[in-house]
């Protein structure tokens, strides 16, 4: 199918270099995988764009528990999000012939970049994944493949967060908090911050086949 690409180990990246066995690139990979699985899913049921529900969807997958995030956590999330289109980038930039323009593509996923990135800068929307409730039905959606609707978006905790500044402004409290979610007690969240190497080794996972519609 034209304009599709697999996504291999190459597209175990970060900002920065990261080890093929640590504990971000596992993280990064999984969530990757499950999001383009979702999306290409979503617009052969629907037969639209998900770009609406990109943004919740990423961060639902990003998800190993029901306990919350740190916002150290969430903001890690958020650069990994907005890096999503780095190896695309990269692959159109050393496809275009020299003297020759950018393509339309690479110009829509630079300038969509360069806007999210500003959002970040100036406070970026997320679900807020260090609320407890939030967490418990977001991840209760990813446990039984519910699939996550804009009704069922509408019921989550929304904050804007900054990239330079711990700073959270709520701008939507959504319906979690009356939605009878029980305390989970004790346990802890996937820590996003930690580069120590996991268990199993990350590019294992990226190796399996999985095309992602562009």
């Amino acid at each position: 199918m034209p304009g599709n690409r697999k996504i291999t180990k190459k597209a175990i990246k970060g900002k920065d270099v990261i080890h093929p066995g640590s504990r971000k690139a596992s993280q990064l990979t999984r969530v990757t995988l499950r999001t383009a699985k979702l999306q290409h899913q979503t617009k052969n049921r629907r037969g639209t764009s998900s770009a609406k529900l990109l943004r919740p969807v990423f961060f639902m997958h990003a998800l190993t528990s029901p306990h919350p995030l740190t916002l150290a956590s969430l903001k890690e999330i958020v650069q990994i999000f907005l890096d999503r289109d780095d190896l695309r980038m990269e692959e159109l930039e050393a496809d275009r012939r020299p003297g020759r323009p950018k393509s339309k593509e690479y110009l829509e996923l630079e300038a969509r970049k360069a806007k999210e990135t500003k959002e970040f800068e100036t406070g970026f929307e997320v679900p807020d994944l260090t609320h407890p409730h939030t967490v418990r039905l977001l991840y209760s959606y990813h446990e039984n493949d519910t699939y996550l609707d804009a009704s069922r978006v509408d019921l989550l905790r929304q904050i804007r967060i900054f990239k330079d500044s711990d700073d959270v402004v709520l701008f939507r409290a959504g319906k979690a908090d009356a939605m009878g979610f029980a305390d989970k007690g004790e346990g802890e969240a996937e820590d996003w911050t930690d580069g120590a190497t996991a268990g199993g080794n990350a590019a294992e996972a990226a190796e399996g086949e999985m095309v992602m519609d562009a």
